[in-house]
């Protein structure tokens, strides 16, 4: 063989199915990934919660509800076999996002050849739009697909009305007949997914208006024969839906006045960006895409103009996309206007959701349209679009995050309930967050009644407190108040304060902003339930003297600043020893420790540990580690700490102190300058100091200190009371790293920023610093390196000398 010979082509189906392919398994990456990271929230719960009520009473209860019943019937038939985890049931919605890709690709390619397609399908791939709707488990997805098969089908028998039909379709093409019968299915499909996607149907009749008003080009009496036939049998499919509906709907009403230009804004920005907050900030990002579109539209009508070739077809489909972005929205917008019949909604972003994909094919067509002018200028619009969606996507994936939202709240009811027990969800509309973890146990594994408050999800009255509760008080003999966003329905605790005064309360459990109680009329601590309950990890294991550890539990394993790790330990018997709970890093170093004393009560108990996470809390894994420990060793299991800001890196202060606090602080020394740059001989009333502090820490801390720091003068401040004429009190990061988590050994560098007094006089100052506790005030005291006490605070010897302004 020559060299000179030619390379064979690549066989047909790599150019043909080799991009497509690639492009749906990055889209489907993008959709798996971090998936179950993030709890559900209201409505995808309130999907969990209809499925959970059977396929009949799911129907019925969508019947009266704001949406179509398609994609709960999908939901019920895909958790039958997949399960109800936050994965599980989201993957679905992944499984219609990377099928909407595909149909994108084949519109796209349909309407402007396989380079369109492919790009269109890419924009769709990456959009940060699509992909965090695919990633919740609700309809607009769904929709979305639903809508460009309908759009794709109707496109494609569209095609085959014409006169010059051969010349478009091929032997081994689908029949006209079946093209249309799919169209029917997949409208129908669109219409049980949403209401909102009759808007597509009215585009779809509009360029079937506007094909019957030209003088030729189509079999125009052929053509209206099939599309009535087609039309009436999507009227009478949905319209048996519409029967069974209408008599149930409910008329009421979320609406909020929303101004029709920041409605268009929106629009463009969840197209360009997917972001729908703060659109005002993205202005230029979604400028850029439309600029693009502009551009290829103008390039494209001028290149029609020029020439005869596909005027039937190319201008028609792109009318088809255009409208489908246009009258959607106006719908939406029309939607939201106050009425007094059926759901008013308000502009909500999922909305835009399923008329995006003709956005997307149109922006693609238009770097299309570029390129047949000028290659190297589409290149750098194609590019330069893929770009910012991937610039756009890692922020998304940041706000993912799975919490003990309400897990651990629910296994401590079902872990220590008996017979005898209610529990009241005090939360108004919030019941379907708390029973998809409360209903997610075993059918076998009892658990109590749950009885919501208000019964009505209004906001509950005083005055009818008493009726509420009272016959349930006289029916069960403890009561689980779980206060889930209390806030909504009952600000005032209304339920708390009933039960407090009729009931002795042995139990209360802080979940962040939620809380859990326990009251018992007969004052009676609680104990492991006798109810076949098995912990989430087993141990069973000896610990100690005469005690025996059942389990533990931990829902979740990452953890991010404002968490709390709910670590609960069941107890078959407690140790006499007092019990210890930690965290230990990979260097073996303590970050934070709990203990509890042995004492007297029930011996099969549930013990809760909770560790805070800071916004400085050292990231990392960690092991969970129990003293005593039990026979299968110490080491319970492993979290992770993520997202949190490292402290700043501990080099040499400028000023060494060496001071020694009690409880074997350390202020190793101090850098201390003037935050407008200003020699601290010069520093103006309102400038602001900036101390940085190194501390370091001989033994592990029991207690969060308080770091105070104050600006004294020789004057006297009538302000302060005293000689201070600047101040910052805070525990050490800003309350990012409190000391209790302090590793032994290590120098932290905790800054506080100090502004001077307005009314400073002129003159010399000193900084005085040290540590208290907030509960009673106490400060620290500072002893010499032989033990001795010399005072609470340290006085720096740094001066700083304000002048007059």
């Amino acid at each position: 063989m020559r060299s000179s010979q030619r390379a064979s082509p690549p066989p047909e189906w790599v150019t043909r199915w080799g991009a497509p392919s690639l492009i749906l398994l990055v889209a489907f990456g993008l959709r798996l990934f971090r998936l179950g990271d993030a709890n559900l929230w209201w409505d995808e719960a309130l999907a969990v919660w209809g499925v959970r009520k059977g396929l009949l009473s799911v129907t019925l209860w969508t019947a009266g509800d704001v949406h179509p019943p398609l994609y709960f019937w999908s939901l019920w038939g895909w958790v039958q076999f997949a399960g109800e985890s936050e994965f599980a049931m989201r993957a679905l919605s992944v499984a219609f996002g990377v099928l909407t890709v595909a149909v994108v690709y084949s519109l796209g390619t349909l309407i402007a050849g396989r380079t369109t397609g492919s790009l269109a399908a890419l924009f769709t791939g990456l959009s940060r739009f699509h992909i965090w709707w695919s990633q919740e488990m609700r309809m607009y997805v769904l929709a979305g697909l639903a809508g460009t098969l309908s759009l794709y089908l109707f496109t494609r028998w569209l095609r085959t009305q014409s006169s010059d039909a051969q010349s478009h379709t091929r032997s081994e093409s689908p029949s006209p007949q079946l093209l249309l019968a799919l169209y029917v299915l997949a409208s129908i499909c669109a219409l049980y997914t949403i209401y909102l996607m009759a808007s597509l149907i009215l585009v779809e009749n509009a360029i079937i208006l506007t094909v019957l008003a030209r003088p030729r080009g189509y079999r125009r009496r052929d053509l209206l024969r099939r599309w009535v036939a087609a039309q009436f049998a999507i009227v009478v499919v949905f319209g048996g839906w519409l029967l069974v509906s209408w008599g149930r709907m409910r008329t009421w009403s979320v609406s909020e006045p929303f101004d029709p230009v920041l409605l268009v804004r929106l629009y463009i920005t969840l197209l360009s960006t997917g972001i729908s907050v703060n659109v005002h900030r993205y202005t230029g990002a979604a400028f850029f895409p439309v600029a693009v579109l502009v551009l290829g539209a103008g390039l494209f009508a001028s290149n029609w103009l020029r020439s005869r070739r596909n005027r039937r077809s190319e201008p028609l489909e792109a009318l088809t996309l255009l409208l489908s972005l246009i009258l959607p929205g106006l719908a939406i917008y029309l939607a939201s206007v106050p009425r007094g019949l059926f759901y008013v909604p308000k502009v909500e972003a999922r909305y835009f959701l399923p008329f995006a994909p003709a956005f997307w094919i149109l922006l693609a067509w238009s770097v299309v349209a570029v390129g047949r002018v000028w290659r190297t200028a589409a290149w750098v619009c194609g590019c330069s679009l893929v770009a910012l969606w991937l610039v756009l996507l890692p922020s998304y994936y940041r706000g993912r995050h799975l919490g003990d939202e309400l897990q651990t709240m629910v296994r401590a009811i079902v872990s220590q309930a008996e017979g005898g027990d209610v529990v009241l969800l005090d939360s108004g509309g919030r019941y379907p967050l708390f029973l998809y973890y409360y209903e997610a146990f075993s059918d076998d594994l009892w658990r109590p009644p749950m009885v919501k408050i208000p019964p009505d999800e209004g906001d509950l009255r005083a005055e009818d407190v008493d009726q509420i509760l009272q016959p349930i008080a006289d029916s069960y003999r403890r009561i689980w108040l779980a206060e889930v966003d209390v806030n909504l329905s009952d600000p005032a605790r209304l339920v708390e304060r009933w039960l407090g005064e009729r009931f002795a309360k042995v139990l209360a459990l802080r979940y962040g902003h939620n809380m859990l109680h326990l009251h018992d009329s007969e004052g009676l601590p609680p104990v492991l339930a006798a109810s076949g309950y098995e912990p989430q990890h087993r141990v069973d294991a000896p610990v100690g003297t005469g005690g025996y550890l059942r389990g533990w539990e931990l829902p979740v394993k990452t953890f991010v600043p404002g968490d709390v790790a709910h670590i609960s330990l069941l107890w078959e018997r407690l140790p006499q020893e007092a019990v210890v709970l930690a965290l230990r890093n990979r260097s073996g170093q303590i970050l934070l420790e709990q203990r509890v004393e042995s004492s007297p009560g029930p011996e099969a108990r549930r013990q809760q540990f909770d560790f805070p996470v800071y916004a400085s809390t050292p990231k990392g894994l960690y092991d969970v580690v129990l003293w005593p420990a039990p026979s299968s060793g110490a080491l319970l299991g492993t979290l992770r700490i993520v997202g949190t800001t490292p402290l700043p890196r501990a080099g040499a202060p400028e000023v060494l102190v060496g001071a020694r606090l009690d409880q074997g602080i350390t202020l190793v020394g101090y850098t201390l300058n003037a935050t407008a740059g200003e020699d601290l001989d010069q520093v103006k009333p309102n400038d602001s100091l900036i101390l940085d502090l190194y501390w370091r820490v001989d033994r592990k801390l029991e207690e969060d200190y308080t770091v105070f720091v104050h600006l004294l003068g020789q004057a006297y401040n009538p302000k302060t009371q005293g000689p201070v004429w600047g101040q910052h009190d805070s525990q050490p990061a800003n309350g990012g790293y409190v000391t209790t988590q302090w590793l032994v050994g290590d120098v932290i560098v905790d800054r506080h920023t100090m502004q001077v007094d307005a009314k400073a006089p002129p003159g010399p100052y000193r900084v005085e610093l040290g540590m208290y506790t907030v509960q009673d005030g106490q400060r620290l005291a500072v002893i010499s390196s032989d033990g001795q006490l010399l005072g609470d605070r340290v006085l720096l010897d740094t001066q700083v000398h304000v002048s007059r302004p």
